[in-house]
């Protein structure tokens, strides 16, 4: 998992997200940056079913130390 060891978990909705990123993106989520990261072998679960579906590698984006259901435009 390259260098994934770091376990989140977070909710949306009624469905929990789990999954790893990098000691460094964990660190950085957690200063509540604005970062991109890719979550790496995640779970969901929806509540009402319970059953666990695997979403391999998932991009996403953190501000303020929560998932950004958008991406803010990047410079460049």
């Amino acid at each position: 998992m390259d260098g994934a060891t770091e376990f989140v978990s977070f909710t949306v909705g009624n469905v929990s997200l789990s999954g790893f990123v990098t000691p460094d993106e964990l660190a950085r989520i957690e200063s509540g940056e604005v970062v991109d990261v890719l979550l790496r072998g995640v779970i969901a679960v929806h509540g009402d079913v319970g059953e666990d579906v695997p979403l391999g590698d998932v991009a996403c984006t953190f501000i303020g130390g929560e998932l950004s259901p958008f991406a803010p435009p990047r410079g460049g």
